[in-house]
């Protein structure tokens, strides 16, 4: 049983990052065409988005479940992995640690509600209707913890979480914490523990 996330309405998620997913994904395009077209995501023949563009959220989401039940949850965690490959991450994200201390901004940023970033950089305010990305920090080990409330699927954001983490430590292993809630067993959240 898959959560079903309650997302605001009016909630869109920015091109690049859905060009990102994309690029990731090059190893089905006609899945991926087929589905960005099946969810109106794209029209006519067309069969690439507008990295400028934003776009429902809800359609997004129902393009990764398709996803999963045509190819598998697998292709979510591979493709995940993938993403960060194609993600240019700003000049303060140096290491593992800036990268995840972030990554809840990062999340808001790539999202609008209402045709308004659901953060604005200026005045540090985070809008609610997506959930969130916290993280913790081991005292003095290289070890985090990472706690997904979010519409997401948990293989995808697990494959995520091991592509951004292989950025900065290579031999970082990512864990999902399976005596937390679950968002595959209708939790709202999933738990994932790095280390390195």
């Amino acid at each position: 049983m898959e959560q079903q996330f309650a997302i605001d309405p009016g909630v869109e998620v920015s091109g690049a990052s859905v060009g990102a997913m994309l690029d990731a994904f090059a190893q089905y395009p006609s899945i991926v065409s087929k589905y960005l077209q099946q969810f109106g995501l794209v029209s006519g023949n067309k069969t690439q988005i507008d990295r400028a563009n934003w776009y429902p959220l809800d359609k997004w989401l129902a393009v990764h479940s398709a996803i999963a039940k045509d190819v598998g949850l697998n292709s979510l965690y591979t493709v995940g992995k993938k993403v960060p490959e194609h993600v240019d991450l700003p000049p303060h994200v140096t290491d593992i640690r800036s990268l995840f201390g972030s990554l809840n901004v990062a999340y808001h940023i790539t999202h609008r509600k209402d045709g308004k970033l659901m953060f604005d950089p200026a005045t540090g305010i985070m809008t609610e209707g997506i959930g969130n990305v916290t993280c913790e920090f081991a005292n003095n080990e290289q070890k985090l913890t990472l706690r997904f409330e979010n519409p997401y699927p948990c293989e995808f954001d697990r494959g995520l979480i091991h592509g951004f983490a292989t950025r900065f430590e290579v031999s970082a292993r990512v864990l999902h914490d399976n005596a937390a809630p679950c968002r595959k067993k209708g939790a709202s959240s999933c738990t994932y523990i790095v280390s390195w």
